[in-house]
């Protein structure tokens, strides 16, 4: 893509260009656009450079002739007053960031520190298991408090966790996903506790499976799938023996790999013979496993995790609690990259419900450093997505600075106690 070096005195409407300066230095949204009117121009003309890159490939037109007219310094009064909105839309879009910056560190800080509590509970299941419980409760119990109390519904893309911590930011995540299904189905704060004490131990029987089955499903042999399928059972046998485990969250660990149709295992259950929570639960579970698979099966974005979920395995999962997923997490859900209706390519960061369809975006622009990013509400602007984009067929630089996370974990906003 050709890149011309152009006096601002040639602009004209249609033409795409990149600005010479840091973001800071204009009032602009973006340092990369296509010239929309006559104003534009003129604000353009009165900035402190005198030249910008123009992209022929992108410009619905070519520039003005050299011996066109050049267009005085001084602008107009209605033109300055345009100049003044354009910067007090930029400043407030800022001071914006910076909040929704503040919020996601807030977020991102809660959500790791309750990771910290789930990777205890499991050391404590081994020889201090009822401890065990009594702490999972506690988290739990907390977060459907926070949960239930959160009026913002707003959930953040988070960083992943530690190194070797896969099984707890699955098992966390699940929950997470499996307690938001449950508050969208106006389940009581109790079903929603059993929701997220079945998600964290749902796993639990992995522990006795060896890593090479593990980590090389499917590439298994019959006899090595047939044992993975243990994990089930060596799950019940470790809570059997947790004094008060609750009969509700013991169906979901049973449960959790059964499938509507009959296809699931250990006891082929259909229809009605599962309990709800554990539908909810096997949802969460098989989105999570979709977007962060720990074996060899193909990781998915999580907008095709969503649409193969919705349009493939409507016979094996509940279709109510399917379609709840997606107005959750909307069509464009956090962690995709897209491209929108300006070609700019973007990472979903955040979901509000109210305006699902309109995400909150990081941008990427190369002139700006990937720290200063820019993060806009697709609600405030006429932009739309156009495309999700699959981050592997990105050029290295654009994945780098876009970052697309390695986990797709989310969190929902809340105010701290």
């Amino acid at each position: 893509m050709s890149k011309i070096k152009l006096s601002t005195d040639r602009l004209t409407v249609g033409l795409y260009i990149q600005l010479p300066c840091a973001w800071g230095g204009h009032p602009f949204l973006f340092s990369s656009f296509k010239i929309q009117d006559e104003e534009q121009v003129k604000i353009l003309q009165s900035l402190t450079f005198k030249h910008v890159v123009y992209i022929p490939e992108k410009s619905d037109c070519t520039p003005l002739p050299v011996t066109a007219e050049k267009i005085e310094d001084d602008l107009p009064e209605a033109d300055n007053q345009y100049l003044d909105t354009l910067w007090q839309e930029k400043q407030r879009r800022v001071e914006e960031q910076k909040s929704y910056l503040r919020n996601l560190r807030k977020c991102e800080n809660q959500f790791k520190k309750s990771l910290s509590v789930v990777r205890a509970i499991n050391l404590k299941l081994d020889n201090q298991a009822s401890q065990a419980l009594t702490d999972a409760k506690e988290l739990i119990t907390s977060i459907t408090e926070k949960l239930n109390s959160s009026n913002s519904a707003v959930l953040h893309l988070m960083e992943e966790g530690k190194e070797g911590d896969k099984y707890h930011c699955h098992v966390f995540h699940v929950a997470i996903l499996a307690m938001i299904l449950g508050k969208a189905l106006a389940l009581s704060e109790q079903e929603l506790v059993y929701l997220g004490l079945g998600a964290l131990f749902h796993d639990l029987g992995k522990s006795k499976i060896p890593k090479q089955i593990l980590n090389n499903r499917p590439d298994v042999s019959s006899a090595e799938n047939n044992y993975y399928k243990m994990h089930v059972r060596y799950a019940m046998d470790k809570i059997s023996n947790i004094e008060d485990f609750p009969d509700s969250v013991i169906d979901i660990v049973s449960q959790h790999h059964e499938f509507l149709d009959g296809s699931g295992y250990p006891k082929k259950l259909k229809g009605e013979q599962i309990n709800l929570l554990t539908q909810i639960v096997s949802i969460a579970n098989e989105y999570d496993n979709m977007c962060n698979p720990t074996d060899k099966h193909p990781s998915r974005t999580p907008y095709h995790a969503l649409s193969h979920l919705y349009k493939n395995r409507g016979e094996q999962l509940n279709k109510e609690v399917l379609g709840l997923l997606v107005k959750e997490l909307g069509i464009y859900p956090p962690g995709c990259i897209v491209e929108l209706c300006n070609d700019k390519l973007a990472l979903v960061m955040s979901v509000t419900k109210d305006n699902i369809m309109q995400p909150n975006v990081m941008i990427y622009d190369p002139s700006i450093p990937k720290n200063d990013a820019a993060i806009i509400s697709l609600s405030e602007k006429e932009l739309k997505i156009k495309k999700v984009i699959i981050p592997n067929k990105l050029p290295e630089n654009i994945q780098e600075y876009l970052n697309p996370r390695a986990r797709v974990n989310y969190y929902f906003e809340h105010a701290e106690a």
